[in-house]
């Protein structure tokens, strides 16, 4: 898994690992789901009503192959997408840590950006719950701003529980501050 390859400083406790809500999943795999079937929605409209096809003096029989292609095509493109969002799903990562935010982002297949954050670096995190269904399943959007001027915000949506990940991040933010105000080393 991604997360043992990920070095933690000495004696860094992890406090919670977090993936997106499975209401981000399920509704994007849904989407790939029904495009699936719509070649095979089609071919059944055709043959409900084979009046309309006889009307353009059109035989079907003569393309069997070829439709037979573009299915498999298609079903192909679909599955390969259903696969893309899930491994963007599992890939997907919120490590928050007694000293750090570690952020990994799976933009698309070879592509990742993992972004750090230390904790006493943090100024600003607030939380959003728009909408009914976020605010029935509890998912929401984390957005926090960091004292550094090289990518000092971050955003993440889809995110369970968005209240308790704030108040966690917000103790730990507390407690580094504590701990490195009372011992600077």
């Amino acid at each position: 898994m991604l997360f043992e390859k990920i070095e933690l400083e000495p004696s860094e406790e992890v406090l919670k690992i977090v993936r997106k809500h499975w209401f981000v999943i399920v509704s994007q795999l849904f989407g790939s789901f029904l495009m699936l079937f719509f070649p095979f929605f089609v071919l059944f409209l055709v043959a409900l009503f084979p009046s309309v096809i006889a009307k353009f003096d059109f035989s079907l029989s003569h393309y069997t192959s070829l439709i037979t292609f573009g299915i498999a095509a298609w079903s192909i493109l679909c599955i390969m997408s259903g696969f893309m969002t899930w491994t963007h799903y599992y890939l997907d990562l919120w490590i928050i840590t007694d000293r750090r935010i570690i952020i990994v982002d799976q933009i698309q297949f070879f592509n990742r950006n993992v972004s750090i954050f230390r904790l006493e670096r943090l100024q600003d995190i607030e939380f959003s719950v728009k909408g009914v269904i976020p605010t029935l399943l509890n998912f929401g959007t984390i957005a926090a701003q960091t004292a550094s001027a090289y990518e000092g915000n971050f955003k993440t949506s889809g995110l369970p529980d968005p209240r308790d990940l704030q108040a966690i991040i917000q103790k730990a933010m507390d407690d580094r501050l504590t701990k490195l105000h009372h011992n600077p080393t």
